[in-house]
């Protein structure tokens, strides 16, 4: 077993208790539960619009006692950052080729026999109505659902609000999570866009 920043041994235990006391303390909660049973599925988040999000991330995932993996250019996995980039599971990943990165990332999922891949499908955390389709192909080709996360300020919530299934209409599938998340504010409301 491969070991990350939520799974090693004392090191987890105690990041979830911490989690849960900052959470406690910045009046911000975890709603929701992960699906039972279901080991495989590609995670979305959005509204993606602060670094801060990646923060709420780190202590939602402590909390829920899951290791999601994360898509992060290669360029960045040199040295010592490199490691500790896998360690918070990170995955490196060239992207000026799309195609083949859909397909590798399809294998992994076939390969191992839990995988959780977080993708924010706004790509940026600037306004951005142009969202990416790559989570919807990588669910399709793997053959797995989509799990829907959203962080919502004005209720101070990191929400889990369920699984879906990928339809043969990537878009149609975009426009009906679009509507869903435009009800949900990111830490910076100004830079969402959908």
């Amino acid at each position: 077993m491969r070991y990350t920043l939520f799974s090693t041994p004392i090191l987890s235990p105690t990041l979830r208790v911490l989690s849960k006391i900052t959470l406690k303390l910045i009046r911000w909660r975890v709603t929701g539960e992960l699906p039972k049973g279901q080991k495989k599925y590609v995670l979305i988040a959005a509204p993606h619009t602060s670094n801060w999000d990646f923060f709420l991330f780190v202590l939602a995932v402590s909390v829920l006692q899951f290791q999601p993996s994360v898509l992060i250019k290669s360029t960045l996995f040199i040295g010592p950052l490199g490691w500790l980039l896998r360690y918070c599971g990170g995955i490196p990943v060239n992207r000026t080729q799309p195609t083949s990165l859909v397909n590798h990332i399809a294998s992994l999922f076939q390969e191992r026999d839990e995988f959780v891949l977080l993708i924010t499908p706004e790509g940026t955390r600037r306004p951005n109505s142009k969202w990416k389709l790559g989570f919807h192909h990588v669910a399709t080709t793997a053959e797995v659902p989509i799990l829907v996360v959203y962080v919502d300020s004005t209720t101070r919530t990191i929400g889990i609000e369920g699984l879906i299934e990928p339809s043969s209409d990537p878009e149609a599938d975009l426009q009906e999570l679009k509507q869903f998340f435009d009800t949900k504010s990111g830490l910076k409301p100004k830079n969402y866009a959908s």
